[in-house]
């Protein structure tokens, strides 16, 4: 499930004077333009204290269930992970593992099917999800390239995104200016993943498109969204792309 988690690469987030405000987003799978029953949900929430914020990616169909949650502090957009854990299940397999962030000892503390680890990391590191806020405040900040590193599993990797142009696409929220981005991988790899999130919906991702090789590549499409509401300032010139089936498009939730 590895490959739906990289269609999430980039949601929401807020400009630098703003609060982190809670939100909520469904996207319909796709699997080499092939419509799929997989439904995936994206959720921000406030946690036990005022700085502190829970996000959950979740998929589920009849045949699997895939859950991620990570739980981190959020100080005008210097955020820091404290836990992270993932589940799978489905297919026969089953598999879940946990992180704790311990930044008194600067590590990361593994609990899974690898057994017990622990290894060191740097300022700065953080896990996948709360990756990908930090992510869209750079963005805000006007950078068109960066890399961060975060921790996944038993060791850190390190992600690199570039803003390669922009596009207008058509979203429930109506069309909308577009900025079409990519993860950056290795000249000889045939894995491709490109977003396109909308400056107007606080870098909402709109669509995402995932190709592991000719012959597979997984496509994700926001059917609602229930968060801030769009800048309506924000001009949209021109007549959008439309990549969505008409009936799998549903209007902004109240």
């Amino acid at each position: 499930m590895r490959l739906l988690t990289l269609l999430l690469t980039l949601i929401p987030c807020w400009t630098l004077a703003q609060p982190l405000l809670p939100f909520e987003a469904e996207y319909r799978i796709h699997v080499s333009r092939i419509p799929t029953p997989i439904k995936a949900t994206l959720a921000l929430v406030h946690g036990d204290s005022d700085n502190q914020f829970q996000m959950s990616f979740q998929t589920r169909s009849l045949m699997m269930r895939n859950r991620e949650e990570s739980t981190f502090q959020w100080n005008s957009c210097s955020p820091r992970s404290e836990s992270y854990t993932h589940e799978f299940r489905g297919f026969g397999v089953r598999r879940e593992h946990r992180m704790d962030f311990d930044w008194k000892d600067k590590e990361v503390r593994y609990q899974g099917g690898e057994g017990d680890i622990r290894y060191p990391i740097n300022n700065g590191v953080l896990d996948e999800l709360t990756m990908l806020l930090k992510a869209q405040c750079l963005f805000a900040e006007g950078l068109t390239q960066f890399t961060m590193e975060a921790a996944y599993g038993t060791k850190v990797r390190s992600h690199h995104f570039v803003v390669t142009g922009e596009e207008l696409v058509r979203t429930p929220a109506g069309d909308v200016q577009t900025l079409v981005v990519e993860k950056r991988r290795r000249e000889s790899s045939e894995r491709r993943t490109i977003f396109w999130v909308a400056p107007s919906l606080q870098y909402m991702l709109v669509k995402a498109r995932h190709v592991e090789n000719r012959a597979l590549f997984g496509e994700l499409l926001m059917r609602s969204y229930d968060g801030p509401e769009p800048d309506e300032s924000v001009a949209m010139p021109g007549k959008a792309k439309d990549d969505t089936p008409e009936d799998d498009v549903r209007p902004l939730e109240e």
